[in-house]
């Protein structure tokens, strides 16, 4: 009895001391999104501009086991549509509140509110690439920060180590041409993960910020962080497979430039691959601009270095990867 109690003074005595460190005040910090476009930004971007406009599908469940939901794959989907924002280098079409959407509009059009205020109907954008995700491999080796047992103290001590324990998540992923329905890029990538330390992760496009829908039962745990890594090195892929200037097509079928690439430039293009990429941002660094690692993925400061070089050599300042700044900073010396 008396190790009894002196158990459950031990839990007691942690418990307020977690309590002393979460009570004194409120903060909050914002994990991921900082670099993403402002409202305006993503507003003024031209549906046949540079970039593609990209959706995501929802996630499947190629495991068989009994763990998977719909909700997981909804949430799966909403975690990779959040992470290909925030690489700013698509015009994101969200797919899993198109029904939402489609409410407000026939609302509008039911003349029940005010017309000047109403959502048009006729406005919504179709996706060129469309993400397919399915997970082949899992094992949730972990029950979460919500383990222990043996009454109040061992439910305190489980709950600070019962998250430490493996979990493994590995998902395909597939690009897909709406236009053909071809394939044109595919990967399979692991996510492996024995802690919930989401500090590496924060400056990725996973970010370490809150869950989607359907996944809070992983939160704390190291599925989440599994979870978050295959997001992160899978948007990567889809960024590196991506050409940055994305061409269209005509009604014939033959290939069109967007609305903001000079017709001129786009004769004489430059595919703006991942090498391609690679080499200006080594260029660029070895002129003395930011551009961060230089990896052959243009993320925010790469396209604000290329800002700045567009400004200084008299070049149309835009931050793309254009063939006329391209073979400016080849040139450049």
């Amino acid at each position: 009895m008396k190790f009894r109690s002196l158990g459950m003074a031990a839990g007691i005595m942690t418990a307020l001391l977690l309590a002393a460190c979460v009570t004194p005040g409120t903060q909050t910090t914002v994990t991921q999104g900082q670099n993403s476009p402002t409202i305006d930004q993503a507003q003024a971007e031209a549906y046949n501009g540079p970039k593609a406009r990209i959706a995501v599908a929802k996630f499947t469940d190629k495991t068989g086991g009994g763990w998977w939901t719909g909700q997981i794959g909804d949430g799966m989907a909403d975690q990779m549509v959040t992470a290909l924002f925030n690489t700013n280098r698509f015009i994101v079409l969200d797919r899993q509140i198109l029904g939402d959407v489609l409410t407000e509009q026939d609302l509008g059009a039911s003349g029940r509110i005010k017309q000047e205020t109403a959502a048009p109907i006729g406005e919504v954008e179709g996706a060129e690439l469309l993400i397919v995700g399915a997970v082949t491999e899992f094992e949730g080796g972990s029950s979460g920060m919500q383990g222990g047992g043996g009454g109040f103290g061992g439910g305190v001590l489980g709950a600070l180590t019962g998250g430490f324990r493996r979990s493994h998540m590995a998902i395909d992923v597939r690009i897909v041409d709406t236009r053909t329905s071809r394939i044109v890029a595919a990967t399979s990538v692991e996510g492996e993960a024995t802690d919930v330390n989401m500090g590496g992760l924060i400056g990725g496009y996973a970010g370490a910020g809150g869950l989607a829908a359907g996944l809070g039962g992983w939160k704390n745990t190291p599925t989440e962080k599994a979870l978050r890594i295959c997001i992160n090195d899978a948007v990567n892929f889809i960024v590196s497979k991506t050409p940055q200037t994305y061409y269209r097509y005509g009604a014939a079928g033959a290939a069109v430039a967007p609305a903001s690439v000079p017709a001129a430039a786009a004769a004489g293009s430059t595919a703006v691959t991942r090498d391609v990429v690679l080499e200006v941002q080594t260029k660029l660094s070895n002129m003395g601009y930011d551009v961060g690692t230089p990896d052959g993925i243009a993320g925010k400061k790469t396209e604000n270095a290329v800002r700045m070089f567009q400004q200084s050599h008299g070049l149309q300042v835009n931050g793309q990867m254009n063939p006329a700044t391209i073979q400016a900073i080849r040139s450049a010396q």
